[in-house]
């Protein structure tokens, strides 16, 4: 009698129905023994035509996380749209361990971190088991499997970066030397697996944003704070199929930004905003992300032509992949004629630790009007600045 493993029916599935969407993994069991060993079989999109030399698999328990760099295997079993892939992760795991491919749209797994060692072997022997299957029944489905789950947007811990943290410094003819930092995160306040989401899912969808960002005149006496923006929000994160012209995803919410001052100078707008992101993911592991935020104003009292300089929309695009240089640019437009560019280029000078997050080389390039919103309605000449960021 045939074995009928819920894998191999899945991989069979996955590649005729699933493939040109998004990446998919499953794994020979649902264990991560202490030794770290992982073998991960991958089904990629029907656009991707060359599989990647290794790829990142992101994985998270309550208390530990860690991104684990996985390996094709050559010679293992496989087709044309699904590999093997191998890693060894250096933490110690303990209960319920989540896994997903960082930085690709992919689904989620569910794994068990094993208490006992358990040897290469074994799991290679139960990897064999489960691809040897040539014949299943697939209408044999009354235990659905808990051990996968295909979530849009992918899970992010409860805190983690929004927007580039970053700290660089430097000059212009306009100016004496500065400093320019960046300090952003977000929160989900309804985890996938808590109470709330359970009963309302949709709700994981949900985030509260903080982003600061500082100008700092080092060259000045007292070395004071040229202006500070700060910048709450909240918003909602939506997943969407990709295909065609529609976006991977949607952010959509309302945020303020505000300078902190009384008086005259004082500096304030609300503005409700969408931001559709579409990638283009290249067999080099390159990936390009286009994600304009447009945005209409709510309240602008204390700057009501800020839209002859900013105008309705932040162009913004990113290029590179993780374990490389990464580029990114931004683009204003004012209704008047007014304009301000910025270009990011950063590049890794550490092992990351999670996800985004690692010590990054980081290149600022800045020019136009808008840098501060004190200034708004200001030109300044172009600026590089050099530092260091810590997510991108």
């Amino acid at each position: 009698m045939i074995n009928k493993s819920w894998i191999s029916i899945l991989l069979l599935l996955t590649e005729t129905s699933f493939a040109s969407e998004i990446w998919l993994i499953v794994t020979p069991n649902e264990l991560l023994n202490n030794s770290g060993e992982l073998l991960v079989e991958v089904v990629k999109p029907s656009n991707i035509t060359t599989w990647p030399n290794n790829l990142a698999l992101l994985l998270g328990s309550q208390n530990t996380q860690e991104q684990v760099e996985i390996f094709l295997v050559e010679k293992g079993p496989g087709t044309d749209i699904r590999r093997t892939y191998k890693g060894v992760a250096k933490s110690k795991f303990e209960g319920n361990v989540r896994a997903e491919l960082a930085n690709l749209e992919s689904n989620r797994l569910l794994l068990t971190a094993k208490s006992v060692e358990a040897t290469s072997n074994e799991i290679l022997a139960s990897h064999q088991r489960v691809t040897s299957v040539k014949d299943n029944n697939i209408n044999d489905t009354d235990k659905k499997p808990s051990t996968i789950v295909v979530s849009g947007p992918k899970e992010d811990p409860t805190i983690t970066a929004n927007e580039p943290l970053y700290f660089v410094v430097g000059s212009s003819k306009d100016r004496s030397f500065d400093a320019r930092f960046q300090l952003s995160f977000k929160y989900r306040p309804f985890d996938p697996d808590a109470t709330v989401a359970t009963f309302i899912p949709y709700a994981s969808n949900l985030y509260f944003a903080y982003t600061q960002t500082s100008i700092w005149d080092l060259g000045s006496d007292s070395s004071p704070f040229k202006d500070t923006s700060y910048r709450p929000s909240i918003y909602y994160n939506w997943a969407e199929s990709g295909k065609g012209l529609n976006p991977n995803r949607w952010k959509f919410g309302l945020e303020h930004e505000s300078n902190g001052r009384n008086g005259d100078e004082s500096r304030s707008l609300n503005i409700a905003f969408v931001q559709p992101f579409w990638n283009i993911d290249f067999s080099s592991g390159r990936r390009f992300t286009f994600m304009p935020k447009i945005y209409q104003y709510i309240e602008k009292s204390d700057n009501r032509d800020i839209h002859h300089y900013r105008g309705y929309v932040d162009w913004m695009a990113r290029y590179g992949r993780e374990d490389g240089a990464i580029l990114t640019g931004l683009y204003r437009q004012g209704t008047e004629g007014y304009a301000q560019g910025q270009l990011d280029l950063s590049y890794p000078i550490s092992d990351k630790l999670f996800g985004r997050t690692g010590t990054f080389l980081h290149f600022q390039l800045l020019g136009g009007y808008g840098e501060t919103l004190i200034d708004y309605d200001h030109q300044r000449a172009t600026q590089l600045r050099v530092g260091i960021s810590l997510a991108r």
